[in-house]
């Protein structure tokens, strides 16, 4: 439910949380579930009373062998686990790790039919995690379907992975589509696998080439050559997709690299758009 301020849009935008504020909040966040007892699965296993014979285990706990060697296999540090023991120390890198894992085992388990439920959990987790994530900083949003803590796109690549998809687009392209968005914008994505992202993006079009060149000309009457030097003259001469001599390297490249990502994602789904549009 939208509350007064809400409604009326009087909530202030420029609001934002520092990393100590994050941290306090996500330790809140963390002890509420931890209280519904939804991460027993993670740190003790699955436990079942046996009438006078005592408590049985009949599954180990999914962070095994323990959550303390759990996270020390996972960050390459000591003094993570317990959790409310350490929340305070920790550094922004190993936060959004913990998040993702604790997305990844929160659970309950279900002695009826003997399953685990999980789904539900994730989805209350993620919505209480990315209510804060989105106030850090730019923003930040933990992914339901891969449970990978992300930057939020710009709002350009926002608006297109939103939109309606084209029918003309298979599956195999928006799988790559969707892979080089979480590349590129996961947390801890480095000026490498930024690059790498552009390249999928790229791949894509490649084997387009041709048909891109007609269908862009049958708009503007140009020479079929501009439009495909307008559209890889930059993975091709700006350290992209070859590494030579002839490459420019010496550019802003955090704002660029943006700027690419949104160019050829915004190119490929002008490509499909005409492509439905003609057929």
């Amino acid at each position: 439910m939208k509350y007064f301020a809400e409604r009326n849009n009087l909530l202030d935008d420029d609001f934002s949380i520092d990393f100590e504020d994050l941290k306090n909040y996500f330790f809140q966040t963390y002890n509420y579930f931890e209280r519904m007892e939804l991460f027993d699965i993670a740190f003790k296993g699955v436990w079942k009373f046996e009438n006078f014979k005592g408590e049985n285990q009949i599954h180990p706990p999914t962070m095994s062998p323990s959550p303390e060697i759990f996270f020390i296999n996972h960050l390459n540090k000591n003094n993570v686990y317990p959790i409310w023991e350490n929340y305070e120390s920790y550094k922004e890198e190993e936060l959004f790790t913990i998040i993702e894992i604790l997305y990844d085992h929160i659970g309950a388990y279900n002695y009826k039919d003997n399953t685990f439920i999980k789904d539900e959990h994730r989805k209350e987790f993620a919505t209480h995690i990315n209510n804060l994530l989105k106030r850090y900083k730019k923003g930040y949003y933990l992914d339901e379907k891969h449970g990978f803590v992300m930057e939020q796109p710009n709002e350009a690549i926002n608006v297109l992975m939103n939109t309606e998809i084209p029918e003309t687009m298979s599956e195999s392209v928006i799988e790559q589509l969707k892979t080089a968005v979480k590349m590129f914008y996961r947390f801890d994505s480095n000026e490498e696998s930024k690059k790498k992202a552009i390249n999928i993006l790229a791949d894509i079009l490649e084997p387009l080439r041709e048909e891109l060149k007609n269908l862009l000309n049958s708009e503007y009457d140009i020479s079929k050559n501009d439009h495909d030097k307008l559209l890889f003259g930059v993975v091709n001469g700006f350290n992209i997709r070859h590494n030579d001599k002839k490459q420019l390297t010496s550019y802003n490249k955090p704002v660029w690299y943006d700027w690419m990502m949104q160019y050829y994602t915004s190119v490929i789904f002008t490509y499909y758009r005409l492509k439905m549009i003609r057929e």
